[in-house]
């Protein structure tokens, strides 16, 4: 006995909701409000690997010019001044999921349409998965970190160390003072950092009476309808604060290792490199002579934190206590 099978790449496979995939997958991706092809975003979008040969992705930090020059009639041959850049690299991978439908009498069975339902769950699963890849990267080994109240490291957190609005403006000041500085994200002509804070975080921060005054007395803000702004908290000194319940986490904070914490994340302009590789594809196939049908989902691409020199290039840790609701 003998199957026959349509293949995956078989011309023969249907592939549709292609299009449609893509336009919906970067809503799904709560970072793709942060992704941008300039070099003004958080997190810039590189294509060059998109539909060429290649797996790996260099990328290059040019640092500005830090000497006096020469003034008067000084001789300026012979004394011109190095440039300076710094390379990092993405490398590619691939990344499926799929799943099958028992059958056409199983289908039956339900008032909702499998088959749509398989679909969507695959999409939110990409999205997710993508998401989940990027908080890692960003909190791997952060060579720049604030800590919450007046802890001095993880070791020295206790519940006096929340977050604050003065921790925020003291992340503000290290961006503009760091070398080479951390330049705030570009959007409609005015430029802003942004904070992506636990939702733990969030709580108590909301609790504060420096943060309830500021409420208050804050006044009507209109942001347009930049995607930055979208499910944000609001706007304070120049930072876009948003929560997420995927900002990492820990419970072994504190001089006994056992106080809740989260490391939470100030960002600015390309902070990170996100390269497709091959843009997210979907794939349906039949089996059983056409009774079972399976769907599956991939994509080609690669996420990592800019890091030059052995120093992240805009990322800035803030390390808190939290309560664990």
């Amino acid at each position: 006995m003998a199957d026959t099978e349509v293949l995956t790449g078989d011309a023969a496979t249907v592939k549709r909701w292609a299009t449609k995939l893509w336009q919906e997958m970067p809503h799904e991706i709560y970072w793709g409000k942060m992704m941008g092809e300039d070099d003004k975003s958080c997190i810039q979008v590189k294509r060059d690997l998109e539909g060429v040969a290649g797996d790996q992705l260099t990328y290059t930090l040019q640092r500005k010019l830090s000497g006096a020059g020469v003034t008067g009639d000084n001789v300026l041959e012979g004394n011109e001044e190095q440039m300076v850049w710094y390379s990092d690299q993405v490398t590619l991978d691939q990344v499926r999921n799929a799943v099958r439908l028992k059958g056409r009498l199983s289908e039956r069975r339900t008032a909702f349409n499998q088959r749509m339902s398989a679909k969507d769950t695959l999409k939110f699963w990409l999205a997710e998965f993508i998401d989940d890849d990027i908080f890692t990267q960003f909190d791997s080994s952060p060579t720049s970190v604030i800590f919450g109240g007046s802890a001095t490291s993880t070791a020295t957190i206790d519940s006096t160390s929340t977050l604050t609005l003065a921790k925020i403006d003291a992340a503000v000041a290290k961006a503009r003072k760091a070398s080479p500085k951390i330049w705030p994200v570009r959007v409609e002509n005015r430029d802003y950092y942004v904070h992506v804070m636990h939702t733990d975080v969030e709580y108590d921060i909301r609790q504060s009476t420096a943060w309830q005054n500021y409420q208050q007395n804050a006044g009507p803000r209109q942001y347009g309808d930049n995607q930055l702004f979208v499910g944000g908290m609001g706007v304070y000194a120049g930072v876009v604060l948003h929560s997420h319940e995927k900002v990492p986490v820990a419970t072994n904070y504190g001089s006994a290792a056992d106080q809740p914490g989260a490391s939470n994340m100030f960002l600015g302009r390309q902070a990170g490199l996100f390269a497709w590789g091959r843009r997210p594809e979907w794939w349906e196939k039949e089996f059983d002579y056409g009774a079972r049908v399976g769907f599956a989902i991939g994509a080609i691409w690669d996420f990592k934190k800019a890091v030059f020199n052995a120093a992240d290039n805009a990322y800035i840790a803030i390390r808190t206590y939290r309560t664990n609701n």
